[in-house]
C-alpha cells in the first residue's frame, strides 16, 4: 500500500514537472514568433551635441531630424522628415531602456498616418494601432488628388492645412481643408470621409 502511494506521488510530481515545462517551452515560442526590435536611442551623442533642451541634424537617408526629452525621467522623441515629403517618421523611446517605445508616419503640419507601432521595454511588439481605419472609403491618396485637381492648390504651400477627425456627435469621419490666398480670407472644405461628399465649404474673414 505504501509502495502504491509512493509510485502514485511519483508520477503526480513527473506530471506536474512536465506541465510546467511544456507551458514555459509555449511561451518561449510564443515570444519568439512575435515581432521584436533592438532599436535604441542613442543617448551618448544626444547628450554630447544638443544645444538647450533638443538636438537637430541632418541625415541622408531621414532629413532633417529633431531629438528631445529625456529630462526629469521624461521618454525620448524624434521627428524626421526629407525636405521634399509631404510626411516624416516619429519615433518614441522609454527613458530607462532607451528602447524603441512608438512608431508611425505623421502629415508634416497637420496629423498621423498609416500603421502605428507600440513596443514594450523588451522590444516586443504590443500594440498596432490603423489611423486611416475611419478614412479608408475616402483615403488620402482621393483627399490630394482633389486639392490637385479640384482646388488646384500646393500642398507644399505653408498656407495649406489639410486635417483629419472623427466628429464627437455623429461619429463622421472627416477631412478639414484650408487655405489663405491672401485676400483676406481662409477657405475651407469639409468632405466625409465615409461618403467622399463635401458637407460644408466657405470662407472666413481673417480678424486684425
Amino acid at each position: 500500500m505504501v509502495r502504491q502511494i509512493v509510485i502514485l506521488l511519483t508520477l503526480l510530481v513527473v506530471t506536474g514537472s512536465c506541465k510546467a515545462q511544456g507551458t514555459g517551452g509555449s511561451d518561449i515560442k510564443k515570444n519568439k514568433n512575435m515581432e521584436r526590435t533592438t532599436e535604441r536611442f542613442d543617448t551618448s551623442t544626444y547628450y554630447m551635441k544638443r544645444q538647450g533642451h533638443e538636438y537637430q541634424f541632418e541625415h541622408y537617408l531621414r532629413g532633417k531630424v529633431r531629438q528631445f526629452g529625456g529630462d526629469n525621467g521624461s521618454d525620448f522623441v524624434e521627428y524626421a522628415r526629407k525636405e521634399k515629403s509631404l510626411f516624416g517618421t516619429y519615433k518614441e523611446y522609454y527613458n530607462k531602456t532607451r528602447t524603441l517605445k512608438k512608431v508611425g508616419q505623421y502629415y508634416y503640419n497637420e496629423f498621423n498616418i498609416g500603421v502605428w507601432k507600440v513596443y514594450d521595454e523588451n522590444g516586443y511588439l504590443i500594440e498596432t494601432i490603423d489611423k486611416d481605419a475611419p478614412y479608408k472609403n475616402y483615403p488620402w491618396e482621393k483627399v490630394s488628388q482633389f486639392i490637385k485637381e479640384e482646388l488646384k492648390l500646393d500642398l507644399f504651400d505653408k498656407g495649406v492645412h489639410v486635417g483629419r477627425y472623427v466628429d464627437a456627435k455623429s461619429s463622421t469621419p472627416i477631412w478639414h481643408i484650408t487655405w489663405n490666398p491672401y485676400d483676406g480670407k481662409i477657405y475651407f472644405v469639409k468632405i466625409n470621409a465615409a461618403t467622399g461628399q463635401i458637407i460644408e465649404q466657405g470662407a472666413n474673414k481673417i480678424r486684425k
